[in-house]
C-alpha cells in the first residue's frame, strides 16, 4: 500500500472517531444553555476569540481624551443596552445573563481588564459569535467611551474578594 492510501485511511479513521465522539456528546449532553461549558470548551472559546481579533485592532489605543461628561454619556448607553446582561456594576449577574451559555463575563475581572483598548473596542463593535454578545452599530467615538467606562468599572464597583 502506498503512503497516500495509508494517510487517507488514517485521516478517515480519525474523522470517524471525532464525528462519533461529537455525536455521542451531543446525544448525551445536548446543546442546552443550562449546562455550564467545560473548562475545555472555555479554553477553545477563549483561544478562538483571541485569534479572531485582528492584530492591528489589538494595537489600537483609545484616541479620545475622556472627560467626566464622556463617562456620563457612556454610562447612559451602558445602562440602556449593556446592563441587561452585564448588570449595572459590570459583574455579569443579571436575570437575563442567568440563562446564557457561555456565561456573561464580569467586566471587572482581571482577564477582561487585561484586554487592550483595541480588543475591547473590537468586541463591542463586532460582537462575539456563538455567544449572546451582539455587534453594535455605534459611532466609533461612542464605542471608545464605552471602553473607557469598562476600565472604570473595577474602580467604581470593586469585585468581591474570594473567601479563604
Amino acid at each position: 500500500m502506498n503512503t497516500w492510501k495509508i494517510v487517507a485511511i488514517t485521516l478517515g479513521v480519525i474523522l470517524v472517531i471525532f464525528l462519533g465522539g461529537a455525536y455521542g456528546f451531543l446525544a448525551s449532553q445536548g446543546l442546552s444553555a443550562r449546562k455550564k461549558p467545560s473548562n475545555f470548551e472555555y479554553s477553545i472559546a477563549n483561544t478562538a476569540l483571541g485569534v479572531s481579533i485582528p492584530s492591528d485592532a489589538k494595537k489600537k489605543k483609545n484616541p479620545l481624551s475622556i472627560t467626566p461628561d464622556d463617562l456620563i454619556e457612556a454610562e447612559k448607553h451602558y445602562k440602556e443596552h449593556c446592563a441587561v446582561c452585564h448588570a449595572e456594576n459590570g459583574n455579569g449577574q443579571s436575570q437575563t445573563s442567568d440563562g446564557m451559555s457561555p456565561e456573561v463575563p464580569d467586566l471587572r475581572a482581571e482577564h477582561i481588564q487585561k484586554l487592550t483598548d483595541g480588543e475591547l473596542f473590537y468586541i463591542v463593535k463586532n460582537g462575539v459569535r456563538f455567544t449572546g454578545m451582539p455587534a453594535w452599530d455605534l459611532p466609533d467615538d461612542q464605542v471608545w467611551r464605552l471602553v473607557a467606562l469598562i476600565r472604570q468599572l473595577p474602580k467604581q464597583f470593586p469585585p468581591a474578594k474570594p473567601a479563604h
